[in-house]
């Protein structure tokens, strides 16, 4: 599976760990299946890990689809923070594309990383 997601269960911390190829319908699925969980707080942080992940079937229409996903599905209150990690300049780019597409939308506080110890550390601030 190229997503693997976990929820702490003090925190609510959610965490997708995504490796190899991963497609749009792959992560909408994965999405909808995360806000449908009975653990899934939307309130609490989450960590997108993509640095294992391939996105080359992703573009500004899939990075479209993304946002329109989590803002009809999350319904996180105003500021919940999303860090998302990329190790590869294409990646960067499809996730800088989706914060900005998401704060134009919907007040959120996104930030686009390539350590996943900064992006931890930006979380629990």
């Amino acid at each position: 599976m190229p997503i693997e997601t976990s929820i702490d269960s003090q925190t609510g911390l959610r965490t997708h760990v995504a490796t190899g190829e991963l497609t749009p319908e792959e992560l909408d699925r994965e999405l909808r299946a995360t806000y449908r969980r009975p653990d899934f707080r939307p309130e609490a942080p989450s960590l997108f890990d993509a640095r294992e992940a391939q996105l080359d079937a992703f573009a500004g229409a899939e990075v479209r689809h993304v946002v329109e996903t989590v803002l009809r599905f999350r319904g996180a209150p105003p500021g919940t923070r999303t860090a998302i990690v990329m190790a590869h300049d294409l990646g960067f780019g499809l996730a800088r594309m989706f914060e900005q597409q998401l704060e134009a939308k919907e007040p959120s506080d996104v930030m686009v990383f390539r350590d996943v110890d900064e992006a931890m550390a930006w979380l629990k601030e």
